[in-house]
């Protein structure tokens, strides 16, 4: 078969051509890999990680079929977006329906994403069951929510309904309990209201938006109440009994 050169580079017409290979200096793994495309004209310059550059065997004056051509073109966008992935990652968890959101943004190709997001899963790096285990223990514990927002909040993230029950079930039903008591004993101080019974609900459905289900949320607003209530009462106690010692 005739070969033509382009720099000296002997390679058979309609097949690409590796013309040059360099380290990327700003970009520690990364490669810049200059390919003479089939059919000629100006040379493709791919950024591809060394895991690509390996395995693709990219050394200079490497031709490459057709098909060859096609597949590592593929494979170069997927590994784009699965670095890209990473540092997403990196920055703080994601469910997989959050990370293929962002993907989208950054303009990579469907085909690309979705072999990226099994690659992660297959890595392990990627996993909604455990994600939603995290971010309901968290919600309930830091930032006093409670099951039926945690709930709401995991399905608005694309968590599978299936993830998101397992993980509510899994929820210690005692550490809710404080959290919703908690928030509870900070907010009656602020409560307004003409009665006890009047200021009851309204603390109660404030607690029950947060996600707390209504006995519980009437359970910790009483208990509240009533703490503020002896509190009163000791400090009353104790005024009296410096009085009666002067």
């Amino acid at each position: 078969m005739e070969k033509e050169e382009h720099d000296g580079l002997a390679f058979v017409p309609g097949a690409a051509v590796v013309t040059a290979v360099e380290p990327d200096p700003r970009r520690k793994g990364m490669y810049r890999v200059s390919v003479l495309a089939p059919g000629g004209g100006e040379p493709v310059l791919l950024s591809v990680h060394e895991d690509t550059l390996v395995g693709w065997r990219l050394l200079k004056g490497r031709s490459l079929s057709g098909d060859e051509w096609s597949g590592l073109r593929k494979s170069e966008e997927t590994e784009q977006a699965y670095r890209s992935a990473l540092a997403m990652l990196d920055r703080k968890a994601r469910t997989r329906k959050e990370l293929e959101r962002a993907l989208k943004r950054k303009e990579h190709s469907a085909e690309a994403i979705a072999a990226c997001l099994d690659r992660l899963i297959a890595h392990r790096l990627l996993d909604d069951a455990a994600f939603a285990q995290r971010f309901a223990e968290q919600k309930v514990s830091a930032q006093s929510k409670g099951r039926r927002l945690v709930r709401q909040e995991l399905l608005q993230r694309g968590v599978a309904k299936s993830d998101v029950e397992q993980a509510i079930s899994s929820l210690d039903g005692e550490a809710e309990r404080e959290s919703a008591l908690a928030l509870a004993r900070k907010r009656w101080p602020s409560v307004k209201g003409a009665s006890r019974r009047e200021r009851l609900y309204k603390l109660a459905a404030m607690l029950q938006r947060r996600g707390f289900p209504g006995g519980l949320a009437m359970e910790a607003a009483r208990r509240a109440a009533d703490d503020e209530a002896e509190q009163a009462e000791e400090t009353e106690w104790s005024e009296t009994e410096e009085g009666w010692d002067t």
